[in-house]
């Protein structure tokens, strides 16, 4: 899992990214100095697991990042946990209204700050993907067997890309979409599946909305597929 840390102060950002380093699962924390620092590796394919972003910052603040975030389809499911010195009840509930999952105050507590991302990130983890032991029980097969059908779904979504990218008729298409969707809910690839039920059913806005969301679920599968292998 990588985090996302947008705070434009230094000072703050290293001792919280020194925390997070220490969860289990962690693999990497990546740092922005402000929202539309952020806002930019979002959409060069950053794709994080949690994103701990200060409410007050210059360019864009953390609810401006977040209501960003909530508005496009692709990074919706990006839980944001908010970040302020400022404990009064109108910057939690602003925070919250515009759809983040948790709130830490500076200065942090170890303890409480450990507790709160680690609850968020397993519950969060676990609406996105199926983790690979459950997958590899529920299907009774071995977990590198999983991660090899994974791999064949990853081959499959690039088909679909190319064939969508040269005309493939449009039908034709959206039954494609429909079994790879059914592929990515058997393997426990939870916000895959969702993002294919949403492109089929926007699909009358054109091919060039299928390949985006095909090309995002197939990011989807590889960070899966990254952090499987890791455990196998």
């Amino acid at each position: 899992m990588k985090i996302l840390i947008v705070d434009d102060d230094e000072i703050s950002r290293v001792p919280l990214e020194s925390l997070i380093q220490r969860l289990p699962g962690v693999t990497g924390v990546v740092e922005a100095a402000d929202g539309e620092a952020a806002w930019a590796l979002l959409q060069d394919g950053l794709r994080p697991s949690l994103c701990c972003c200060d409410l007050s910052m210059p360019n864009l603040d953390g609810v401006g990042l977040l209501k960003r975030a909530k508005g496009d389809q692709l990074l919706s499911a990006i839980p944001f946990v908010m970040i302020s010195s400022a404990a009064d009840r109108q910057s939690v509930l602003s925070a919250i209204e515009a759809g983040a999952v948790g709130f830490i105050i500076k200065p942090f507590s170890f303890a409480d700050t450990t507790r709160t991302l680690e609850r968020i990130l397993r519950e969060t983890q676990t609406n996105l993907v199926e983790p690979l032991g459950q997958i590899a029980r529920r299907l009774g097969l071995p977990k590198s067997e999983v991660i090899r059908l994974m791999r064949k779904l990853q081959s499959d979504i690039s088909a679909c890309v190319g064939r969508v990218q040269t005309g493939s008729d449009a039908s034709t298409s959206l039954a494609e979409i429909q079994r790879i969707q059914g592929s990515c809910a058997l393997l426990g690839l939870k916000h895959c599946s969702t993002l294919l039920r949403t492109c089929v059913g926007e699909a009358t806005s054109g091919d060039e909305a299928l390949v985006i969301f095909l090309r995002e679920v197939n990011l989807q599968v590889t960070l899966v597929i990254e952090s499987a292998t890791q455990e196998v």
